[in-house]
Formats: C-alpha cells, sequence, structure tokens
C-alpha cells in the first residue's frame, strides 16, 4: 500500500508521468528488465523508470542511457534520484549498472539531474 501511494505522489509531482508523448525506450542487457524515460517536451523533467518483471528473483543488467539528448556530457558525472526510496547515485556516462530485487526494491523512478 506505501509503494502504490508513494507511486501516485510521484506521478502526481511530475509532469513528465502525466503524458505519454516523452516516452522513450532504452537498451538494458537483461530481458527481465525493462527501462524507459519520460520527460516534459522542454526537457525540464526527465525521468528514468526501471522496472524487474521478474517477481521472483533478483535481476541486473547494464542500461544505456543517451547522455547527449538529455543534455549531459558522458565525460562528467550526474546524480539520478531515486523518488522511490530517495537515495542518490552519482552516474558515469551512458551505461549504468542497476540490480533490482521484486523483495526488497522491485523498480527505480530516477530524476535525472
Amino acid at each position: 500500500r506505501g509503494r502504490s501511494s508513494r507511486v501516485n505522489q510521484i506521478r502526481r509531482e511530475n509532469p513528465a508521468l502525466q503524458t505519454n508523448l516523452g516516452l522513450r525506450f532504452h537498451r538494458i542487457d537483461n530481458d527481465q528488465l525493462i527501462a524507459y524515460t519520460k520527460a516534459t517536451g522542454n526537457g525540464s523533467n526527465v525521468l528514468l523508470v526501471i522496472v524487474n518483471l521478474d517477481f521472483r528473483y533478483k535481476q541486473a543488467g547494464s542500461v544505456a542511457i543517451p547522455t547527449n539528448e538529455f543534455g549531459l556530457d558522458p565525460a562528467q558525472p550526474y546524480e539520478v534520484h531515486d523518488l522511490l526510496t530517495d537515495a542518490r547515485y552519482q552516474w558515469y556516462g551512458s551505461r549504468n549498472y542497476i540490480e533490482l530485487s521484486p523483495s526488497h526494491l522491485p523498480a527505480h523512478i530516477f530524476k535525472i539531474r
């Protein structure tokens, strides 16, 4: 119950999640994970959503992010903020490692900064 109310709050607070116009799927090297971004037209709100499709087992992989399309310098670190857990991570370049567990953390909703 807590996760679904948090997801609804995140949806209300982020204009990118209120439309499908900025929807784009991204390559991830594990078919049990799905990754997509949603962005507002002006790029002011960009969210990366990654979900574990396997309800039984932990899954891991590397997700490919088009850093240049998001105005990120691939040679510089950038922050992704998980809106579900409030954790912040420093990422580098266009490929980054993800690990999701269905019992502990089945998804990430990252705000890219």
